[in-house]
């Protein structure tokens, strides 16, 4: 997969060497809040998040992938496509960002690029993104 590239951000699938920077988020309590998964105890979890991410975007060509600030270099969090099957059969967009990296529309610009890679490369036809009502911040990224 060639990288995704918008405005500020960068989007390639994750790496080993990804774990350190993917715990901080995905251990962070706040950040995870909303998550079906929950937040992640161990370092561990991520490792495993992460290999899970790999097998899955060698499978089937997508992922969740890493998001790359362009300015800094910095991984500020995760945005791309899983199966769900939590009752719902489909791709799901998803999406997650460090908190210092909040209230950037940085969310908003990942998920249009992932939404546009997803229809004009790997040609899905169909993706879903399931909220949590009180999750207002993320429904506001979803209705862009």
């Amino acid at each position: 997969m060639q990288p995704i590239q918008t405005a500020r951000l960068r989007l390639r699938p994750f790496e080993d060497a990804d774990e350190e920077a993917a715990f901080g988020f995905f251990g962070d309590p706040e950040v995870m809040r909303y998550s079906l998964n929950g937040v992640h105890t161990s370092r561990k979890q991520t490792e495993e998040c992460i290999l899970t991410n790999m097998h899955r975007q060698e499978r089937t060509g997508y992922s969740i992938w890493a998001v790359i600030e362009q300015s800094s270099g910095d991984l500020i969090g995760m945005c791309g496509l899983a199966e769900f099957r939590h009752g719902i059969e489909g791709t799901d967009l998803a999406y997650r960002l460090r908190r210092d990296r909040w209230r950037k529309a940085y969310a908003s610009e990942a998920g249009l690029g992932t939404v546009e890679h997803a229809f004009t490369a790997l040609r899905i036809d169909r993706l879903f993104g399931l909220v949590e009502p009180a999750n207002v911040a993320s429904a506001r990224v979803l209705e862009k």
